[in-house]
């Protein structure tokens, strides 16, 4: 069961794995790399936990609605990034973890409640579930940043308007590619 775990918690990571190469760009300091993927880990790991105990409510409330939530959040957050750019010009960003980085990691990993609800009716073991997920979305978010992060070294385009295409992209491959 663990090699499936694996697999089941790379798909789910993928996601976080795309906005965080969005994030890299923005050329964060490596402790701020390991929060945000440590934030990333701990909201891929506990939303299937949290969908485990909620079970059918969860499904009902989210349902097939969180994909396109998360899809709509992302697209919003290129779109604002892009306008924000072009309006005001290239501005510093703020790299803390504040509201924003815990609501992109909420609402990435959304999904992931119907997951767990699905997980719980397979009785999966709870603790090994959160481990392998958490561990593969640390790892798959470090990935991501870091790849943003040379990607956005070589760029003559503002940080911003590299983030804000790249999370626009994510949100319309998202949209076009079956769930």
């Amino acid at each position: 069961m663990l090699w499936q775990l694996l697999i089941l918690g790379m798909a789910m990571g993928l996601n976080n794995t795309l906005a965080a190469v969005a994030l890299g760009t923005v050329r964060m300091s490596r402790i701020k790399q390991v929060q945000l993927a440590l934030l990333f880990g701990l909201f891929e790991a506990g939303m299937p936990l949290i969908g485990l105990l909620f079970g059918h409510v969860a499904a009902n409330f989210f349902g097939g609605q969180a994909r396109w939530l998360g899809i709509g959040v992302l697209g919003v957050m290129g779109v604002y990034l892009l306008l924000k750019t072009t309006a005001m010009g290239p501005q510093p960003v703020p790299v803390k973890l504040g509201w924003r980085s815990l609501a992109l990691a909420l609402v990435l990993s959304l999904d992931n409640l119907t997951v767990g609800i699905s997980l719980g009716m397979l009785q999966v073991r709870l603790v090994e579930t959160a481990l392998v997920f958490g561990l593969v979305s640390v790892s798959m978010s470090l990935l991501g940043l870091e790849l943003g992060r040379w990607m956005g070294k070589g760029l003559a385009i503002s940080t911003d308007r590299l983030s804000g295409a790249i999370l626009l992209a994510v949100a319309v491959v998202m949209v076009v590619l079956p769930g």
